[in-house]
């Protein structure tokens, strides 16, 4: 018991908060896409690279900007609102190649996701 009172606990790195939160924002949302069963693995998996893609490079910025001090992370947004940025920016590309379901799936679960987000 002694040992455990003797722990301290480390914080959590600015790197892992984004990657952590990322990774659960992404299993959601490919769930979702798989769950309407009209979109295939093979454009979900696509999506989800893309979307991988894009986040990387904001956090990668962030992380530049910020050198793992949390007292320069004000000014960034929230790991869910770069996510839902970076759906709406994959959106926005106009020689995007997927299917209109899929577009429309990703359109909702971006307005849902916003409506519980302050911005």
């Amino acid at each position: 018991m002694d040992n455990l009172c003797n722990m301290t606990r480390l914080p959590k790195s600015i790197k892992s908060h984004y990657v952590d939160s990322f990774e659960i924002n992404l299993e959601n949302l490919k769930l979702f896409l798989l769950s309407s069963r009209k979109i295939q693995g093979s454009e979900v998996d696509e999506i989800c690279l893309l979307i991988s893609k894009i986040y990387n490079q904001n956090v990668n910025y962030i992380l530049t900007s910020c050198e793992n001090d949390w007292n320069k992370l004000e000014p960034f947004s929230s790991p869910l609102i770069i996510f839902v940025q970076c759906i709406e920016e994959l959106l926005s590309r106009e020689h995007l190649k997927i299917s209109s379901e899929c577009k429309f799936i990703l359109k909702s679960f971006t307005k849902t996701l916003e409506s519980w987000m302050i911005w």
